[in-house]
């Protein structure tokens, strides 16, 4: 209450309860509204996601309460992991002394073009949108859930997924509770997947993660693991003051780098938040070849699609061990490395699963660099991209140090050269994609 009535007089235009969790439960949702209404004039806002499936019953009770705005999502994209649903709230409150006024058939119009539009991007569905009871226990943001499943996704590792929600919460003890909102989230949930991915916790910190226990961030809303810092940073100072005010004014020198490639100032921003990706993708703007994401089409009931050459019946019923299931081909990825990914419902229920047909594998585009076996190999341990080579061949270099820095789901991580001794080889370049376990750089000690 005392922050709420700090808000306000600072000259706030709202108070805003931002549940992206999907973690109130309808009662304490009551309470709360009726005491920031008492206790401040500013108009209140509710934001819940229905990840546990209370969402609409938390909006209910806070209307109830006084509260002044609920965020809703239009039916075809509600539920689950986004907000409770336009048209139910509606007609919920139809009739009521909340009677929105609003009209239901055209809202029921908006729905169906949106559950069209939908369908366009089914190959981006994920089994990790809907309601998820887990989530009191993970305490995991709709949005960073649906995140992480593309992403993991992305490195093949979507099978490690509930091993990842199992370890965020540890993550984010350790770090002294960052909200999980951008970019903190993203920070938290990188660094629980390479904890698992490792089989070590903390075998990998990501940079991200180690300007955060400096104070690059601000500091901490909790108490900070002072043994998991000393790991990340040593004896760097900490900041303790704000961390914009170190910054020295940098816009000048990104308009000049960027050049004519940016046509606005977002173009300039994105280019200072992503220096590689960015100018590549203002390069292919100017360029004229920026292509969009290649959408799959829309399988038809009873179609067949064709893969691999082969056409494959898209809807069929298994028996296995006596249990019956139906399964549908909701969509079919592109062949890369000989693996295909088919997306399909199994009784109603989204799954991803990746086939690896052994007499049909094509293994021209596998990597050809050798499994790191030597003391000396450095490798990494996750897939990912070359962000940097910090060392050239004849260098010598100590046990620890920095040797590359590589990018993945987002984060940049170093990898650190296991041996004292010097570079003997190199394998990679800036930009090159590589792989769990590979050589990337040899050390003779």
């Amino acid at each position: 209450m005392a922050q709420a009535r700090q808000m306000e007089a600072m000259g706030c235009d709202s108070v805003a309860i931002k549940d992206m969790a999907g973690l109130l439960t309808p009662y304490a949702t009551g309470e709360l509204v009726k005491a920031l209404k008492a206790e401040q004039s500013l108009p209140v806002f509710i934001h819940s996601h229905d990840t546990a499936g209370l969402a609409a019953m938390c909006q209910l009770k806070a209307i109830e309460s006084g509260a002044d705005h609920i965020d809703t999502a239009i039916s075809s994209f509600a539920w689950g992991t986004s907000h409770p649903g336009t048209e139910s709230m509606v007609a919920a409150l139809k009739g009521s002394e909340f009677d929105t006024g609003l009209d239901l058939e055209l809202l029921q119009e908006i729905g169906l073009y949106f559950y069209a539009v939908r369908k366009k991007y089914h190959q981006f569905e994920s089994e990790f949108t809907a309601v998820d009871t887990r989530v009191q226990v993970n305490q995991v943001p709709g949005g960073m859930i649906s995140n992480l499943a593309n992403q993991l996704k992305e490195q093949g590792a979507l099978n490690r997924m509930s091993e990842v929600l199992a370890e965020i919460p540890r993550v984010r003890k350790d770090l002294g509770y960052p909200p999980l909102v951008t970019p903190t989230s993203q920070i938290v949930g990188t660094q629980a997947f390479f904890n698992v991915l490792a089989g070590e916790r903390y075998k990998t910190i990501t940079n991200e993660v180690k300007l955060y226990l400096q104070g690059g961030y601000g500091k901490a809303p909790g108490q900070v693991d002072e043994k998991l810092r000393r790991q990340a940073i040593g004896n760097e100072e900490l900041i303790d003051v704000r961390p914009a005010d170190l910054l020295k004014p940098e816009m000048t020198k990104l308009r000049a780098d960027i050049g004519a490639l940016a046509k606005s100032e977002e173009d300039v921003l994105t280019f200072a938040m992503f220096p590689d990706i960015g100018r590549k993708f203002l390069e292919e703007r100017a360029a004229g070849t920026l292509a969009p994401e290649v959408l799959l089409p829309i399988p038809e009931a009873g179609s067949v699609a064709k893969a691999g050459g082969e056409g494959v019946p898209t809807e069929f019923v298994i028996d296995v061990h006596g249990e019956t299931y139906r399964v549908d081909i909701t969509g079919v990825g592109v062949k890369a490395e000989g693996k295909r990914h088919f997306y399909l419902t199994i009784d109603g229920m989204p799954e991803e699963v990746v086939f690896e047909p052994l007499n049909e594998f094509v293994g021209g585009g596998a990597s050809k660099r050798k499994q790191a076996h030597a003391p000396g190999d450095v490798s990494t341990t996750m897939p990912g991209n070359i962000v940097d080579v910090l060392v050239k061949e004849g260098d010598v270099v100590k046990a620890g140090q920095a040797v590359l820095i590589t990018e993945a789901m987002k984060m940049e991580t170093e990898v650190q050269a296991s041996v004292a001794g010097k570079v003997v080889a190199i394998h990679v370049a800036k930009g090159d994609r590589v792989n769990p376990g590979e050589v990337l750089i040899e050390i003779e000690g």
